[in-house]
């Protein structure tokens, strides 16, 4: 999960109102991308800076876009089996976000927030898509 969260370049195509996705920096400690967003009247271009704990947490930060904050934190917790094996983990998203313009903030938070809800089912669909296909 932790490299697919990261595969930022990816999301158009599995999160689906993601339309464009760039790295514009990336060092295995911090990522810089950009995500162009399309949803309902919500059409919007951000960036933010990913701070990376291997395997265990991504920390992002606004750097910029139509927002006054944007913070978010994935969360990847180990779930292990009777056996004590790795059988999974359980994955938590927290984002904090306000538009810097009132109006408009108004009308799109709603949008906002449905997306950012969806936004976890479509990371774990992909990567039961991806665990289900036949290895190389």
């Amino acid at each position: 999960m932790f490299a697919l969260i990261n595969d930022i370049e990816r999301y158009p195509q599995f999160v689906p109102w993601c339309v464009g996705a760039q790295v514009l920096a990336a060092s295995p400690e911090q990522i810089t991308a950009r995500l162009d967003i399309r949803r309902s009247i919500l059409k919007a271009s951000f960036t933010t800076c990913n701070r990376l704990t291997a395997d265990s947490s991504v920390h992002m930060s606004l750097v910029d876009g139509p927002f006054r904050e944007l913070t978010g934190l994935w969360t990847l917790t180990p779930i292990t089996g009777a056996d004590g094996a790795l059988a999974g983990c359980r994955v938590s998203l927290e984002v904090s976000f306000e538009f810097a313009a009132a109006v408009p903030g108004a009308l799109l938070e709603p949008i906002f927030e449905q997306t950012l809800a969806a936004l976890v089912d479509a990371f774990v669909a992909r990567a039961r898509s991806q665990s289900d296909e036949p290895a190389a």
